[in-house]
């Protein structure tokens, strides 16, 4: 179970970085699509995943065992 839910954790977390740097292009060179006039509704797309894909990383992360601090607590 474990291995799975880490497996779910790196490909949110590479969702959320692709998203990331995707906005940064867009946002510094917005002409590098120019069949898009509407730059506004692509960085809404991105923004979403980004949005969508941390929701899941903090919530499968509700699902990790919880670790004990190396005094026992």
């Amino acid at each position: 179970m474990i291995n799975r839910i880490k497996s779910l954790v790196k490909k949110y977390e590479s969702k959320i970085l692709e998203a990331e740097e995707n906005i940064k292009t867009l946002l510094n060179n917005p002409t590098i699509i120019p069949e898009h006039t509407d730059i506004n509704k692509e960085l809404d797309k991105l923004l979403e995943v980004k949005s969508s894909n941390f929701g899941k990383l903090q919530h499968i992360a509700s699902y990790l065992p919880k670790q004990e601090n190396k005094d026992g607590k």
